[in-house]
């Protein structure tokens, strides 16, 4: 009995570390992306509280608008070459 468990935890071990991070999923890109959203945010914040007085409405929309897009481009392109990169033997059938 105990050599058979001996041989599953050997076996285990073996197994590469980038295995056992593409079984856990892409936890890794969404913090990131996480992490991103939460940066931007705190951009607007500083934006708006010392910098937004200087330029019109329009001016501050325009600002929102473009650091949203670039925000949004930045994790979009994030998740297509990272995600099938390190993420190709995640097993999608279990969602």
């Amino acid at each position: 009995m105990l050599s058979c468990v001996y041989h599953v935890v050997e076996n285990e071990s073996k197994a590469s570390s980038s295995t056992e991070v593409r079984r856990q999923g892409p936890l890794g890109l969404i913090v990131a992306s996480m992490l991103g959203i939460i940066v931007w945010l705190v951009f607007i914040l500083v934006y708006a509280l010392f910098w937004s007085s200087r330029f019109s409405l329009f001016q501050n929309v325009v600002v929102f608008l473009v650091s949203l897009c670039i925000t949004a481009l930045l994790i979009g392109i994030m998740w297509i070459v990272l995600g099938p990169r390190r993420y190709r033997m995640w097993d999608w059938s279990q969602w």
